[in-house]
Parts: C-alpha cells; structure tokens; sequence
C-alpha cells in the first residue's frame, strides 16, 4: 500500500468514526486553572463555567471527551454527546460534591436533534436534557436542564453541585418525559453566577441595557445619586464613573467620554450600557447569540 492510500485510510477511519458516533475519534481535554473560570471542549461540544468558592480550597477541574463506547448503554436516553470531569483540590482529593454548583452547557444542532429523535423533528427539542453519572455507577441521573435554541442552533444548560463523574447530553425516550423549559429573554450573568432583577436587561441602539444598581454592585462598586444634576456616580477603590441620565457624555476618573446609547430610566430603574460600565471596572463583557446572554467576568 501506497504512502497516499494509507493516508486516505485513516482520514476515511476517522469520517466513519465522526459519522457513526457523532464524537471525535480522538481524545480530546481541557483544564480550568483559575476560578471563576470557564473551560471549552469543542470536540464535545461542551463548556464548563464554575464560580468563585465551589470549595473550600483551590480546586482543579479537568474535562475529557468521551466517545459512546465509554458511555453506559441505557434503555431510557439517546447519548449525544459525553464528558468525564475530574476535580480535585490542592491536597489531591477528589471533589464529589461541591459548595456552589457549576454550569454545563452542551451544544446541539439539527442533524443532532433529527438523530436523537429518529429522524422526527416533530419532536420537541425539550426532550433534550443534562445527565450525571457518579463514578463506579451506570445509572444517568436528570439534572434540571434549560433548551436555547435560534432556529439553527442551540444549547443546554444546566447546574450541578455534583462533582466529579460523567455528563452528557441526553435525549428521553420516554413519551411522557417532562420537557425542559425553553428559554427565552436576554439573560445576565455576573462571574458565571445568574444576576436577577426586577426587570430583565433589553436591546437598545445595538447596546445591552442593564439595571445599574445590580451590575455595579455586583461587580463591587457604590453607587451614589446625585439628584440636583441627575447624575450617578460609580466608586471602586480610587476609581470613579459619573453618569447623567439622558446623556451621551460621561466622565471616568475626570476624563470626559461619549456614550453610544446613554443611561435612561425605565420603570423607576436606572438601565446603563453593560460593556461600558463593566469595563470601566475592570471586566471583561461577552455575548452569547445562542442564549441571548451578557456575561460580565472580573477576577
């Protein structure tokens, strides 16, 4: 066999092998060092975001991908795709329960969804669920899972306390499984923590709007009112945002800005611009298209 036919063996291996299982014919890891933190495994479509304090001690969280041999055979679930996470703490001992709980998240699309539910995408996709599988066990475990999903695209979700073991995406074969929830809505997070509020952040001129008082204190900043000039300010430390309602421009520690979309006041609540107020303390803003979400992260 020629040098070209064996290289045309094994990429043809390796389609068969993504074609039959739907999972990488190879191993694949991530390790999260620093908390909170997220970590990515995109060859198993997956993501791992931990708060601050999940224990007592520092703790390192480990992830692999596994592929459906590794997956316990069940009569109940289609297994779409599955992880092993390990966590231990700085003396080495492995974490089975945690202080917080973590969030998951798997991936899915439609050739996924059309997999899972043999090809009847009459199917709700709220039959789509996360699971657990303590270590030693062969049984999964439903966690309370939440369905994102644009129309092309979309993603589970859910929160364990659980430590260590295997979690994957599930679907029920069960016809009269509960189904999990379709969410809907922007949706705000703080340090990989959910931040709720009395009224739910919103788009304005392409800009996240916020409630003020929830992200800035948050995000450990005093706010004060300053009512003979409509003006908030925003104090962390030695640092200081001024803001007027109504207004583009802003001051942050005496220097003068323009706001794309400025402040304003919806239902008695002061709604600012998330990515300018979070980075001008010191985090950092991202987007998730997918679940509608604003994440805010400072370390």
């Amino acid at each position: 066999m020629t040098v070209k036919n064996i290289k045309t063996a094994l990429l043809l291996g390796v389609f068969l092998v993504l074609l039959l299982t739907g999972q990488p014919a190879w191993a694949a890891s991530a390790t999260l060092w620093q908390i909170p933190g997220s970590l990515s495994l995109d060859e198993a479509g997956f993501r791992l975001e931990a708060p601050a304090n999940i224990s007592d001690r520092a703790v390192k969280v480990s992830v692999e991908a596994l592929d459906s041999s590794k997956t316990p055979p069940t009569d109940d679930y289609f297994i779409t795709r599955a992880v092993s996470i390990e966590m231990v703490n700085v003396d080495r001992v492995n974490l089975n329960w945690l202080s917080k709980p973590v969030r998951l998240v798997f991936s899915f699309d439609g050739i996924d969804h059309k997999r899972a539910s043999q090809l009847n995408t009459g199917l709700s996709l709220g039959y789509f669920r996360i699971g657990y599988c303590a270590p030693g066990e062969s049984n999964w475990v439903e966690l309370p899972s939440q369905v994102f999903w644009n129309g092309i695209k979309g993603v589970v979700e859910a929160e364990a306390t659980q430590g260590s073991g295997r979690y994957a995406l599930l679907w029920s074969y069960q016809p009269g499984a509960q189904l999990s929830p379709i969410a809907k809505g922007i949706r705000l997070m703080v340090n990989n923590i959910v931040v709720q509020s009395e009224l739910p952040p919103y788009i304005n001129g392409g800009r996240t709007m916020v409630p003020l008082r929830v992200v800035a204190e948050n995000l450990g900043a005093r706010v004060e009112w300053v009512a003979a000039e409509n003006r908030i300010d925003l104090v962390r430390n030695v640092d200081k945002i001024q803001l007027w309602i109504g207004k583009q421009v802003t001051r942050v520690n005496g220097e003068s800005l323009l706001l794309d979309v400025p402040p304003e006041i919806k239902g008695e609540r002061t709604f600012v611009p998330l990515r300018f107020v979070a980075e001008a303390l010191g985090a950092k803003v991202s987007w998730d298209e997918v679940t509608q979400t604003a994440g805010v992260i400072r370390y």
